[in-house]
Parts: structure tokens; sequence; C-alpha cells
């Protein structure tokens, strides 16, 4: 009101004036209007940039008319959220700054040390959390970048209904720990892929690529870790051994290979491999579980584990040197 006050003065000591122009647009004014704040607005709001971006792309509430007038806001992205939850204003500007925030987080953000970038990334991956303490379901299986892990899990009985025969799959007795199975199997995309890789590497490198096991169905995965279990205990097998529902090899997504009749567990110190290593992406594939990844990606190295994703997220990760769940974060 003193700016108000100060304008009309103004006004009389130089014989008049005409209407001050309005601050804000004319469909900015209608919401203002409505809310019966359009003059407040007008005349005792500090920070107008912040309560414009609130009209124009956010939601307003007129609860919050004051903190969009005091804050200096660079996004209107869980802004309101934010308020409703009344955080510190270092947070609500932190973490609306973070694109992949995510509301329903929010309290595990809070307790989770570091950066603001690190408490967002790190807690949708869930390190905040023990492996297998919570659990959810994918739903969307028309997405290859699915994340199926030891928080992510598909429902019993998933079987994949769009999968063929793997067109180069190992050779018993000429490959190293071929399975016995009487096919090896992938889903359709995957497939595809998967062959123009193995076709690439033969025609540039010489390599001779082959899966030596693909998708797994729920049951046979129960029966490995079971079988498992009692020989290297719950930690070591639950580094290895995926519990039935959460493998990758259950999503039909995911193929184990070696090449050069080499044994799968030793492909990575040959230089055949170094190739694979650098192209993969450009067909769609990720190495799952790196080396460098296992506090993530909660499993230990396999050099022979890769895992379909498309084209596009595995150039993203590649260039990145993101694992999946690191990748997902960020969504």
């Amino acid at each position: 009101m003193k700016k108000r006050g100060l304008f009309i003065i103004v006004c009389l000591l130089l014989g008049g004036c005409s209407q001050k122009p309005s601050l804000y647009t004319e469909k900015q004014q209608e919401i203002l209007k409505e809310n019966e704040v359009l003059e407040i607005a007008e005349n005792d709001c500090e920070q107008v940039a912040s309560l414009q971006l609130m009209l124009d792309e956010g939601e307003f509430k007129k609860e919050h008319l004051n903190a969009y007038c005091r804050l200096q806001l660079t996004t209107a992205d869980h802004v309101n959220f934010l308020l409703d939850h009344e955080v510190s204003d270092e947070d609500l500007y932190g973490f609306s700054s973070i694109p992949y925030f995510r509301e329903e987080n929010l309290d595990r953000y809070l307790k989770y040390v570091g950066s603001y970038e690190e408490k967002v990334v790190n807690v949708n991956m869930n390190m905040d959390l023990e492996p297998f303490e919570t659990t959810s379901y994918v739903s969307d299986f028309s997405d290859m970048t699915l994340l199926v892990n030891k928080f992510w899990a598909l429902p019993e009985g998933y079987v994949p209904d769009d999968m063929v025969e793997v067109k180069y799959p190992c050779k018993i007795g000429e490959d190293y720990s071929c399975t016995t199975m009487s096919k090896v199997v992938l889903r359709q995309e995957a497939e595809i892929a998967y062959e123009k890789l193995v076709e690439a590497a033969l025609e540039e490198k010489g390599i001779h690529i082959v899966a030596i096991a693909a998708y797994r169905s729920y049951e046979y995965q129960r029966s490995l870790y079971n079988y498992y279990l009692p020989i290297y205990g719950q930690e070591l097998c639950d580094l290895y051994y995926a519990r039935p529902g959460q493998s990758e090899h259950n999503s039909g997504l995911a193929i184990d290979i070696t090449f050069d009749h080499i044994n799968y567990t030793e492909i990575a110190n040959y230089e055949a491999y170094d190739w694979i290593l650098e192209n993969m992406h450009q067909f769609g594939f990720i190495l799952r579980y790196p080396f460098e990844k296992q506090d993530i990606t909660r499993y230990g190295y396999e050099s022979w584990h890769l895992r379909y994703v498309g084209e596009e997220a595995a150039t993203i990760m590649y260039q990145n040197n993101w694992c999946l769940e690191e990748y997902l974060a960020r969504k």
C-alpha cells in the first residue's frame, strides 16, 4: 500500500497522472482478481517475476502469495508442494532446481546427507535403503529400460509375449558353459539388436559372439537361487544370483555372452572384449553390472551380462558412464 500512496502523492504534485500500467498480463490479472489479491500483487510484491512465473507455469495458490512475492524463483516445478510441506527456503531452492525431484521421496531426501543433486539421485536409486527393504513391481513392460533389481521385481508368472529364438546361440560341446536348453529366446526387439551386434562384431573385428543364456522363467530362477543358496550362503548368493522375480533374465531383455569359445568368466581379459564395450551401445546394449558400479547395482561384477535398453538410452549411459539405476534416477 505504501507504493500506491507514494504514486498518488507524486501524481498530485505533478498535476495528475494517467492510470499506472499493470505489472501483469490480462490472463494473470484475471487469476489475481479471482483470488482477490490483485492490489497486493500490484503494490506489495517484491519478486514480481516469481509471481508471474507461478501464474503462468505453476498452479497459483492464494495461501502462498507472500512466498511467491518474497522468493526469487527460477522454476515453478514442485514449488507449491515444497511450500505446503513448509521446507526451508534453502531446501525449496535446492530441490526445485533438480528436474528429477520426486515428491514422494521428500522425507527421504531431507534425511540424506549430501548436496541436493546427491540427495535426489541417490535416494531415487534407493541408496538410502538396504537391499530388499522395499519391493515395487514393474507394470510397464513396453519400456525397454524397465528396472529389475533388489527393489524392483517382475510379477510372479510374468512371461513376455513377444519372445523369439536367438539367431546366434552357443553350441554345446564348442562353447564353454553352453547349457542344454533346447533354445535361447529373447524379446523380439532385443533379439534383432543382438543379431546386428553379433554381425557387426564379426564383420569389423572377426569376433564370434554367442549367447549362453537369455530369458529364464520365474520358476527356473527360483530353482537356480535355491540351489546356490545353501552352497554359498545368503550374502554371497544375493551378490551373484537374483531372487525369483528380481532377475533381469526373467524380463527377456538380458543376455549372457561369450565369444571365440572362451570361458565366459574370462572374456574381459581379451582385446576383443574392448570392442564390445565400446560399440554395443550403438545396438542398444549396456553392461548391466560393471565393476565400478557394484555399490549402486548391489550385484557383483559380471563381464558377460548384457542388457538391452534401446539405442538412445544405451548411448546416454555410455556417454555419461552411468549404469541403469543412475540413468533412471535422472528421468
